[in-house]
């Protein structure tokens, strides 16, 4: 797998929407970050837009995520949010410049789209982090203290509460995953992900319940968790009850899918739609230990 090269002071990042539009103030108070991190901000012309939903066209955002790929100067690439949008325009984004000179793509929920083709096409990390428009919600500087240490190349290790249906045990793998969903709508396309031999990260927001089973159902039914070293579960919030009941909890949902395989499962990373989202290095080795007092999360440098 290919490591971007990490950040240094004074280095250029895009900053971009290539699904859904985000607020200018939101823009503006990432922008100040970033300028604390002693980096370049470059704003991309899908920042301002509005198309519908969209941060501008699909023409206009595919333009702009190529721009940000194609410019030598850009050393990472950062969505403002998610929604949806990429799976309309990544069969339209050429890679080729990227492939030889890759850089960090940084995001979340959408994004998920995007690290799972970085990952399986181009062999290349990418980063599962906090965007723009979570500061909606405040300034969680934990989040940002981990996407930091992630784009410069610190130490990154996890220690994370035990749960009670954790299934204990170590493992040690390439990380990938993402929002479940968008995991199944990349299913039978070019930027399917590949989960053989890896560390599986799966998180989900705002679904019924027996919508986050129909996903996990049908991940199961495409053998993603056949070979799978172990399950690292980020947050399962908003996920509404049914009527009538579907009788289980959302972890327990997650658990039953996977009951029959033997590989470790943490539950209650502190990544995905909640407000604690800690950074995860997508497409990097990563160790999983599951104990009964705890689990521990560390990536190799």
């Amino acid at each position: 797998m290919i490591i971007p090269p990490f950040l240094q002071a004074g280095d250029k990042v895009g900053v971009i929407s290539t699904s859904n539009y985000t607020q200018q103030e939101y823009i503006d108070q990432l922008v100040e970050i970033l300028k604390e991190w002693k980096l370049e901000p470059v704003l991309g012309k899908t920042i301002g837009p509005r198309h519908g939903s969209f941060a501008g066209p699909d023409e206009l955002r595919r333009k702009d995520l190529q721009h940000m790929l194609d410019n030598p100067d850009i050393k990472a690439v950062l969505q403002t949010m998610g929604g949806y949008g990429i799976i309309r325009i990544i069969d339209q984004v050429n890679f080729n410049t990227f492939k030889y000179s890759p850089k960090w793509l940084v995001g979340y929920s959408d994004t998920t789209f995007l690290h799972s083709h970085v990952q399986g096409m181009l062999s290349t990390a990418s980063i599962h982090g906090t965007m723009a428009a979570d500061l909606e919600a405040g300034f969680q500087p934990q989040s940002w203290e981990t996407l930091r240490k992630a784009l410069f190349g610190e130490e990154l290790t996890y220690q994370v509460d035990p749960h009670p249906l954790n299934r204990v045990g170590s493992s040690e793998g390439m990380l990938v995953g993402g929002t479940s969903s968008v995991l199944c709508n990349a299913k039978g396309t070019i930027s399917e992900v590949n989960t053989n031999g890896k560390i599986l990260f799966l998180e989900e927001v705002g679904e019924h319940k027996f919508r986050l089973d129909s996903y996990l159902t049908s991940l199961k039914k495409a053998r993603k968790f056949d070979y799978v070293k172990g399950l690292l579960v980020g947050h399962l919030i908003e996920i509404e009850e049914d009527e009538p009941p579907f009788g289980k909890t959302p972890e327990e949902i997650v658990l039953e899918a996977v009951q029959e395989y033997d590989f470790p499962v943490c539950f209650g990373f502190p990544a995905g739609h909640g407000q604690d989202n800690q950074a995860l290095i997508l497409g990097s080795l990563v160790s999983l230990e599951v104990t009964p007092k705890g689990s521990t999360v560390a990536f190799t440098p």
